[in-house]
């Protein structure tokens, strides 16, 4: 078996495709939740973080690169991709409370799954050479 050291190196391949992990974890986990009919909001606000926090983790298992970073800059894709769906209403009647749950702890918990997934993947990458 062959041992590598991982290439640090920033890939915006993996930006992109994090916001759109994050984007469909989430479309999807509100889909699974309206079809169930839930209507609570800190329910839906608790899927919307798990979801985050998957995809982030995903991003941070699989990429080589500077993976804490390139989560964080995939949420925040995410984010504004999804206010711009909503046509930015979040945005238009500002509510600090309403700002602050919805920005704030997607981003964070982006950048733990993150953290948490390049922990699992470890330092080396080993390989069988045939």
């Amino acid at each position: 078996m062959a041992v590598y050291d991982k290439d640090k190196n920033f890939s915006f391949g993996w930006v992109l495709g994090g916001t759109v992990l994050m984007f469909l974890f989430s479309f999807l986990g509100g889909l699974i939740a309206g079809a169930a009919g839930v209507a609570n909001l800190y329910v839906i606000l608790a899927i919307v973080y798990a979801c985050f926090l998957a995809a982030g983790f995903v991003v941070g298992w699989q990429s080589e690169g500077q993976t804490i970073i390139e989560a964080g800059l995939a949420a925040i894709l995410a984010i504004v991709a999804s206010a711009a769906i909503k046509g930015f209403s979040l945005f238009l009647v500002f509510d600090p409370m309403l700002f602050a749950l919805t920005v704030g702890p997607p981003f964070v918990l982006a950048l733990l799954g993150a953290w948490i997934g390049e922990k699992v993947q470890g330092d080396e990458i080993v390989t069988k050479d045939d």
